[in-house]
């Protein structure tokens, strides 16, 4: 397995039009192959068990609340297929636009993983 991850800050007023457009994304990630596409709201980011938090890591700001997205593939090259497919989607692209009129592209992380355990 493959998957991608991106921890995004939202501005608390921008939320509900952030999961909009993500939920647009997703239908077209699947569509065009993803085996999974989904966003989470954070519900803890303190940390725990003498473990840093992720509150630790990004400056998060009292205004803006975290958000975590994944999208699954069955290996690279897999990923690598389907995201040709997703970024020549004239729809995308115009989701991509309007996210970056709510969010700052720069303060997202993102990586990659491969699976490592079965």
């Amino acid at each position: 397995m493959y998957t991608t991850i991106y921890i995004y800050r939202v501005k608390r007023e921008n939320v509900e039009s952030f999961l909009d457009i993500n939920e647009k994304a997703s239908e077209i990630y699947l569509a065009n192959g993803a085996l999974e596409d989904n966003t989470y709201l954070a519900d803890d980011i303190s940390g725990d068990h003498g473990c840093s938090g992720l509150v630790d890591l990004i400056d998060i700001k009292d205004n803006e609340v975290v958000l975590f997205g994944q999208t699954v593939f069955r290996n690279k090259s897999h990923c690598e297929a389907v995201m040709k497919l997703v970024n020549d989607d004239e729809e995308i692209n115009k989701l991509f636009n309007d996210m970056t009129e709510i969010i700052d592209l720069s303060k997202v992380v993102t990586a990659s993983f491969i699976k490592a355990v079965n």
